[in-house]
């Protein structure tokens, strides 16, 4: 793959890490996406860069708290469970006394943090992170880190998914709240379904039965995302009360 692009510089010899440079295209363009869908575009110019500050932080100590490093040290892992968990934890923090505008932030961030995901599954792919079973399959990758046989390139997989579903979720619309459910529920699905083709060697497992981390998270988006488009859906239901009768319109009669 191509984990780092390297160039001369004023006499300098600089190595970039193409991971790192998709992460910067991620947070940029899923800022874009949120400002444009945020019914308060100018609070969503400092909500979406603080959410995006918390999902790299969120996403970094999960995976230090899976893995360890070194103390007091970017390792440059990352988990996108804690990144989800991130965006999550930066609603209720711009929106504190207001469920209403936390749903209107919720429908104009998921869309954007799963486009910022697709983004920065690229930049797995090409960093060789996060790469699937042997496959015979024509497509299938060798990752020169790794070595033969080919491997399914499950980055690849998740970023096209998530593009997809990005793509569905800025077409559609509906009472507060139910964008972001969809997100939940499709991302949810997509990510424990892909785990299958994960390599063991790149996932953790979740005690003993089977299940991954990452499937973990899942099953707790699919959960969250049904009971929040319920929960919209009764709110939507809800009868409007019949507006009482003025004194004047009284008087009237």
């Amino acid at each position: 793959m191509a984990p780092a692009i390297r160039f001369t510089a004023i006499g300098l010899h600089v190595v970039v890490s193409t991971h790192a440079i998709f992460l910067v295209l991620a947070v940029v363009a899923g800022t874009l996406v949120a400002v444009r869908r945020a019914r308060e575009p100018l609070a969503m110019l400092g909500v979406a860069p603080c959410a995006a500050v918390l999902a790299l932080a969120s996403s970094h100590l999960l995976f230090r708290t899976q893995h360890g490093g070194p103390a007091g040290l970017w390792s440059g892992g990352l988990s996108s469970m804690g990144g989800i968990a991130g965006v999550a934890l930066a609603i209720p923090l711009a929106a504190p006394n207001s469920r209403r505008r936390r749903a209107d932030l919720a429908d104009a961030l998921a869309p954007a943090a799963i486009l910022a995901l697709a983004i920065g599954r690229i930049g797995c792919f090409l960093g060789g992170c996060c790469y699937g079973r042997p496959t015979a399959l024509p497509w299938g990758v060798v990752f020169p880190e790794l070595g033969p046989p080919a491997r399914h390139p499950l980055q690849l997989y998740s970023a096209g998914l998530d593009l997809l579903l990005a793509r569905a979720l800025l077409r559609s619309s509906g009472p507060p709240g139910v964008v972001a459910a969809r997100a939940c529920l499709g991302l949810g699905v997509v990510r424990f379904l892909l785990e299958f083709l994960r390599d063991p060697a790149a996932s953790d497992p979740l005690g003993a039965g089977g299940l991954t981390q990452a499937q973990g998270g899942a099953l707790l988006l699919i959960t969250g995302g049904l009971l929040t488009w319920a929960q919209a859906g009764r709110r939507r239901a809800l009868p409007v009360p019949w507006p009482a009768p003025s004194p004047a319109s009284r008087r009237s009669r």
